[in-house]
């Protein structure tokens, strides 16, 4: 039975405690092992046959890994629907809210929740939590063992997750109480979190809306300068790194920006998969500054997610450039004030398209950096770009202070996720 302190203790918010006090107040030696096959129903996805257009396009989202790998707590949405006869006529299934998702194929182990009823293909497992465990709890919990799915994952040409793996995975289950306070302390920083992340949305947007007002739907537009890239803004392309180049993360490493920092839809991921290398003098032409603009150069054809959509660089010296990703900063301020008026004309998506029709070749696509180097920009006059500066200053300052934010409350969260399932 629970002591009346412990239940006083976990109502408190968590600033209020003291790291050590609170995991004292969690009672551990009372959590008891279980196995995850005990406390979750697995449910398999499938998909629907491509070649019968009927089961395609319809309005019951269809996820695939590419849908929330994303470090999103829930799914936000997915590039393909299917109908309710796909659902029917298919081995697919149908999870509802709070189910949790788990990868199990190729990318191993990313997780997420679920908001509302969705299919998934069958590179996913479905997690149905039963009533003896809370699934935020759950949830939480399979995030801090990522490793250990992607450890026991195994397959010739692509890793693979069991559902023997996933129902033989044993933990410590408090009692439910508890597991429903600890789910509800995580899921503030994840709130906080997305509520940050939606402001950045709204100040990206409004951004570019009033970008396209003064300076692109502009009836004097036609008067203005036109240059190549290259006249107004240096363009370089990353290093080939090696694996032999990587290293351990430490105090004296780079991170290595690639393709998979940028988002789908431009933009800087926050927590990449990452790899580092140790700081060097060879490595000084690479190393990025902060409001620098990368762009990826490679995509998929057949689904073109990140080439030609531009991100801005966070931090300075703490990056280096890889190969396949594009550098873009301004000579000088002759032509642009500041590098976020180039991030934002890059970022319309007509001239996203402009820079996609320019890449080459066949599954795969390739930007090459003489294209990008000849890309034409159209520059408003400098007076009239200072006429109405301030109110981009004031969108880019508050954008970066959530984005810090952001990073701040994801390390606390995991430092404590961490501290709880130790």
């Amino acid at each position: 039975m629970e002591s009346c302190n412990t239940k006083s203790s976990l109502d408190l918010p968590l600033e209020s405690l003291s790291l050590q006090s609170f995991l004292q107040s969690l009672h551990k030696e009372q959590w008891q092992e279980v196995r995850l096959g005990e406390v979750a129903e697995i449910v398999s996805g499938g998909t629907p046959k491509t070649s019968i257009p009927e089961y395609w396009n319809g309005e019951i989202p269809w996820l695939s890994v590419a849908d929330f790998n994303n470090g999103k707590k829930y799914v936000v949405a997915s590039e393909k629907f299917i109908t309710q006869l796909g659902l029917q006529e298919s081995s697919t299934k149908l999870l509802q809210r709070d189910d949790i998702i788990i990868s199990a194929r190729g990318t191993v182990g990313v997780i997420a929740m679920i908001p509302y009823p969705m299919a998934f293909n069958q590179s996913c497992y479905g997690l149905r939590i039963c009533s003896n465990a809370h699934s935020h709890f759950i949830y939480y919990c399979l995030k801090v063992f990522t490793k250990y799915f992607i450890h026991q994952s195994y397959g010739a040409v692509f890793d693979t997750i069991t559902t023997k793996i996933l129902s033989d995975f044993t933990f410590l289950l408090p009692p439910l109480t508890i597991q429903q306070k600890i789910a509800e302390i995580l899921s503030s920083f994840d709130d906080k979190i997305d509520l940050l992340h939606r402001q950045n949305k709204t100040l990206e947007s409004l951004a570019l809306t009033l970008f396209r007002h003064y300076f692109i739907d502009n009836p004097k537009r036609d008067e203005w300068e036109e240059k190549p890239l290259s006249e107004i803004a240096e363009i370089q392309n990353g290093y080939a790194f090696k694996n032999s180049d990587y290293a351990e993360r430490g105090m004296e490493t780079y991170e290595v920006l690639k393709m998979g920092h940028i988002e789908s839809g431009g933009g800087l991921r926050y927590f990449p998969k990452a790899h580092y290398v140790k700081i060097n003098d060879k490595m000084t032409k690479w190393v990025l500054n902060e409001d620098d603009i990368v762009l990826a150069m490679t995509d998929m054809k057949d689904s073109l997610g990140i080439l030609g959509y531009p991100a801005m660089v966070d931090k300075s010296n703490y990056y280096v450039l890889n190969q396949r990703v594009a550098r873009i900063y301004l000579k000088s301020k002759d032509d642009f004030l500041h590098n976020y008026f180039l991030f934002l004309y890059l970022s319309l998506q007509e001239n996203i398209q402009k820079l996609q029709s320019l890449a080459n070749g066949g599954v795969q696509v390739n930007l090459s950096t003489e294209a990008i180097k000849n890309f034409t920009i159209t520059i408003p006059p400098l007076e009239f770009q200072s006429q109405n500066n301030q109110a981009f200053i004031n969108i880019i300052k508050k954008y970066k202070n959530n984005r810090k934010q952001i990073q701040n409350l994801q390390a606390m969260r995991d430092m404590l996720l961490k501290a709880i399932f130790a």
